[in-house]
């Protein structure tokens, strides 16, 4: 659904850079100037150009801007006639009597505007050197450095160039002129020749020549060679935007999910920002994607995403970048070559092409390619037909260097329709089980399809389940684990496989566990876990860990079983597996906290917090909360810290795609915000959070993040310096609040699922804060209202706050697949 867009697209982008350009434009009247604009494909370099022109008209300066040829042409000088020829057409004809008729008759060779053309592929005293190829012309930027040689002989450069100042000179007068040149590395190499001119000799005007060319290439390293003793060249990069700014160019109305997504695929460039906020949001009850998804297989972009602006490659390169795509990161020009088709000649200038573009790099092994942004790739992909994907995929699948690999074979597979034979089934599961973590809607997708062959094992099932949780769809995982459920409970004893593999249905306890947690079913889920043996769950590490997170979510009355639950998940998980003796570790850390024992949570959350930073992406994806848990147990006394955790627990649950853990880390990133002084981005964190468990229908949460948001909407109206300029906790914040209308510490203890002795204990702390004595004068210091909450009543839990959908539960009483 298209979005209107708040004030003018790309305004205040680069402003930085803009204002270096302007900069320039102010000492070019002093001495004639040079500057080099770089960057990557769709990072804005053309933008910035154009608002510099504008900026410069507006000075009363002449502008010209030109542009190197598109269409593989190799047209001599191209840029420069696009700039400058409408300019001598206008010009006044004593003007052009004041070059002189021996340069009138070089520029006439070049200009049309002075009645000379050149054609295509001819040059003044020369031709175009050079093969062919289907078509019967040389594509452009087919061979390093983007385009043929071709031009005049070096002698008809030099006097071209020596006129070309002559019209500058003329053009600028005493106003001054902005000469602006794009995509100057696909121009020949008579363009860098004329710029080698000018720094040699500068226009005797105010004259400024900027070259806007790609950051990588052969054609970028020749214009990056330009120099000058005097540092009269000035180079200016261009690099993707910072976070604030790149989310100051989206869209109003875009879906918190939606707006995350975005920014993390696009990575900062404008270019990207704009066609992934402009396609359609994913569906409201939908999974978010991995990052991985969009650099291999079936593009998990919307279909109605635009396409990329790809106008200035050959129809060579563009051949070969839907192979590339269809392929997936990374790939070999062989690949590239077997899935086009093209001859392996061929195929070797395309990608040349591409990597001069910017749009391809190389990969970490020798010879090896991929797309420079995987949400490039993605959309690249998603703009090829349906028939044209699946016909370069078949081909892909049968190329040397894919062949092999059975992640491709998977990927192929996800595209096909029919049910899978045994080979392909245990393919699919195979896949499913390696990339449960880090791409779980895709992985849901393998093992579904999998799970579709005749008299298949509940194995498929149960990861199909387990990723659906992970990617944040609980409500269908639990529907599925319910009509799985069944087979394990009548089961015979270890006659089968699947009955004496305990360790597969403890595990899958576990996130049936986990589901029925995330949807506020904690009694439930303690009955699923309590169903399996200590001994099997003393066997599987994630199982306590389960155990002692659930407890911990229970509320103050489980919390002395929480710190239990989390001392023997510490001692089942072995320190040789870090990755799950970091989890427990960080969950006696939060045990530790909701006890109160803040010296021993700060000592376990040392010791798990270097340990978690240890493990690369992949190794942490199987425990990306324990992250939370840290927030967690330092929250109370370090908001900075916490904030750091929890946004870095955040980040990798939306890099990995883990969809149910992105509401949690929402929130704690909410309250911690909060206590660190931080109101806007609070808000902001709860209103994403709110989203989320609305999106996992986990209501209960939802409520909670809603009051949090309220709570912050409501301190600038009390008193904006009161409230957030004293360092209170949220913890203390929220009994403030509750003072007003008059709760006692029991009520409020109720309330907040704390005991009276924590009440006290905050009220302690806020009393020394605020300098007063007595409860009433926090209301007056405060400026506290006294209105606005529910009458005070000893059970306060969240069934009070539940939307009535939530209140018809399955048969038997009990959301689908609680037991």
């Amino acid at each position: 659904m298209p979005h209107g867009r708040a004030g003018v697209p790309g305004q205040g982008v680069h402003a930085h850079e803009l204002a270096l350009l302007t900069e320039e434009l102010d000492h070019a009247h002093g001495a004639a100037g040079f500057v080099r604009l770089s960057g990557e494909p769709w990072v804005g370099k053309t933008r910035l150009a154009l608002r510099l022109a504008r900026a410069a008209a507006h000075r009363g300066w002449a502008v010209a801007c030109g542009r190197a040829a598109r269409d593989g042409t190799g047209r001599p000088f191209h840029a420069l006639v696009d700039a400058l020829d409408d300019q001598l057409a206008a010009a006044d004809p004593a003007a052009l009597e004041r070059l002189g008729p021996a340069r009138l008759r070089v520029l006439a060779q070049v200009f049309p505007a002075l009645g000379g053309s050149v054609p295509h592929g001819s040059v003044p005293g020369g031709s175009v050197p050079g093969g062919s190829v289907p078509g019967g012309s040389v594509p452009h930027g087919s061979v390093p450095g983007g385009s043929v040689p071709h031009g005049p002989p070096e002698a008809d450069v030099h006097a071209v160039a020596r006129a070309l100042r002559a019209v500058l000179e003329e053009l600028a007068g005493r106003r001054g002129l902005l000469l602006v040149l794009d995509d100057a590395h696909r121009a020949g190499w008579e363009v860098a020749e004329f710029a080698e001119h000018l720094l040699r000799h500068p226009p005797d005007a105010p004259v400024l020549t900027v070259l806007v060319h790609r950051g990588s290439g052969p054609g970028a390293g020749r214009l990056a060679s330009l120099a000058h003793p005097d540092g009269a060249v000035r180079h200016i990069p261009l690099r993707p935007l910072a976070r604030e700014a790149a989310a100051a160019l989206l869209p109003e109305g875009l879906a918190p999910l939606h707006r995350e997504l975005v920014l993390r695929d696009a990575e900062g460039v404008p270019g990207l920002l704009r066609a992934l906020s402009d396609g359609e949001p994913p569906d409201a009850a939908g999974a978010p994607h991995s990052s991985l998804e969009l650099a291999c297989g079936p593009s998990p972009l919307a279909p109605s995403a635009p396409a990329l602006d790809l106008g200035a490659l050959s129809p060579l390169a563009r051949l070969a970048a839907d192979a590339a795509a269809a392929a997936g990161d990374p790939f070999t020009v062989e690949t590239v070559a077997h899935t086009a088709p093209l001859p392996l000649g061929l195929a070797l200038r395309a990608v040349d092409e591409l990597h001069s573009e910017g749009i391809l790099v190389p990969d970490l092994r020798a010879g090896w390619s991929r797309f420079r942004r995987p949400a490039a790739r993605a959309l690249v992909h998603q703009a090829a037909g349906a028939a044209q994907r699946r016909a370069a995929r078949e081909r892909a699948l049968t190329a040397p260097d894919t062949a092999e690999d059975t992640g491709h074979a998977v990927l192929a597979l996800l595209e096909t329709a029919g049910p899978p034979t045994a080979a392909q089934a245990a393919l699919l599961e195979g896949y499913a089980r390696t990339t449960v973590f880090t791409q779980p809607a895709r992985a849901e997708r393998a093992a579904r399809r999998a799970a579709e062959r005749p008299g298949a094992p509940p194995g498929p099932q149960l990861l199909r389940c387990q990723a659906l949780v992970l990617c944040g769809r609980p409500a269908q995982a639990l529907t599925a684990y319910a009509r799985l459920w069944p087979r394990q409970e009548a089961a015979p004893p270890p006659a089968t496989t699947e009955r004496a593999d305990t360790a597969v249905w403890t595990e899958a306890a576990v996130w049936r566990a986990r589901a029925l947690r995330l949807l506020g079913a904690r009694p439930q889920a303690r009955r699923v876990l309590r169903a399996v043996s200590a001994g099997d769950r003393a066997a599987v590490p994630a199982a306590q860990a389960e155990l002692a997170a659930l407890l911990l979510e229970s509320g103050r009355q489980a919390r002395g079983a929480a710190l239990g639950a989390a001392r023997r998940a510490v001692r089942c998980a072995p320190e040789s597996d870090v990755a799950a003796h970091s989890h427990a570790l960080a969950l006696l850390a939060a045990a530790h906290a909701a006890q109160g024992s803040r010296e021993a949570a700060r000592e376990a959350a040392g010791e798990a917090g270097p340990l978690l930073s240890g493990l690369g992406p992949r190794e942490a994806a199987p425990v990306v909360e324990a992250w939370r848990w840290l927030g967690e147990a330092v929250a109370d006394g370090d908001a900075r810290r916490a904030r750091e955790f929890f946004r870095h627990g955040f980040g990798l649950a939306l890099h990995h795609g883990q969809g149910h853990l992105l509401g949690p880390f929402a929130l704690g990133l909410a309250r911690a915000c909060l206590d660190y002084g931080e109101p806007a981005a609070a808000a902001r964190h709860a209103r994403f959070a709110a989203a989320e468990f609305d999106r996992l229908t986990a209501y209960d949460s939802a409520a909670t993040a809603r009051d949090l948001l309220e709570f912050i909407g409501r301190g600038p109206e009390r008193n904006p310096e009161n409230d957030f300029g004293i360092p209170l906790s949220t913890r203390e914040r929220e009994i403030a609040m509750l003072i007003g209308p008059g709760l006692t510490n029991k009520q409020i203890a109720a309330r907040m699922n704390i005991s009276v002795k924590t009440v006290e204990t905050h009220l302690g702390r806020m009393f020394k804060k605020l300098g007063v004595r007595s409860r009433a004068e926090v209301v007056f210091r405060l400026a506290i209202p006294a209105a606005g909450f529910p009458p005070p009543d000893e059970e306060c839990g969240p069934a009070a706050r539940r939307p009535a959908t939530v209140r018809s539960p399955a048969p038997g009483g009990h959301p689908p697949g609680s037991g």
